[in-house]
């Protein structure tokens, strides 16, 4: 099935209902079952690819973040590395010291950034996720009453 927007379904479905004929002076609308019944198919099948898209940027994220721990204990071998180096005078030593702690200290500020913007895109993509899998359900469910008051 090809990737199908949960809100344009939703949308489909409240055009069906905005289109239907209404039943007069009960404020009620005649909906064509079946065509209501396949839209409602076409979500059951939606849902789960929307949560899969929802699993993938949980994943991506883990994998920025893991990255970004990477980079920062790369950065910081290096920083040790050059450190080590500059020992034997006193002087830059002390300078080798300082930046090595720049560099750390930037290393990490840069990893809790990535881990940081990773984490707020995975919360808004779950909340989107979140509220178009309430509305859809809202939608279900105020179709399932009114089929259920016809009868």
């Amino acid at each position: 099935m090809n990737r199908v927007n949960l809100l344009v379904l939703i949308d489909q479905l409240e055009a069906l209902v905005e289109k239907a004929p209404e039943v007069p002076l009960v404020g009620k609308v005649l909906v064509d079952a079946d065509e209501l019944f396949d839209l409602l198919d076409i979500i059951r099948t939606a849902i789960p690819e929307e949560v899969k898209r929802a699993e993938a940027v949980s994943s991506e994220k883990d994998r920025m973040i893991a990255d970004g721990q990477e980079q920062a204990e790369r950065i910081i071998a290096k920083a040790e590395e050059y450190a080590a180096k500059l020992v034997h005078n006193s002087e830059i030593y002390r300078q080798a010291e300082a930046e090595s702690k720049l560099i750390i200290e930037e290393s990490k500020r840069q990893a809790a950034e990535i881990e940081k913007g990773s984490k707020e895109y995975a919360q808004q993509i779950l909340t989107n996720l979140s509220e178009a899998l309430n509305k859809t359900l809202q939608v279900v469910e105020a179709g399932r009453q009114e089929l259920q008051k016809e009868d």
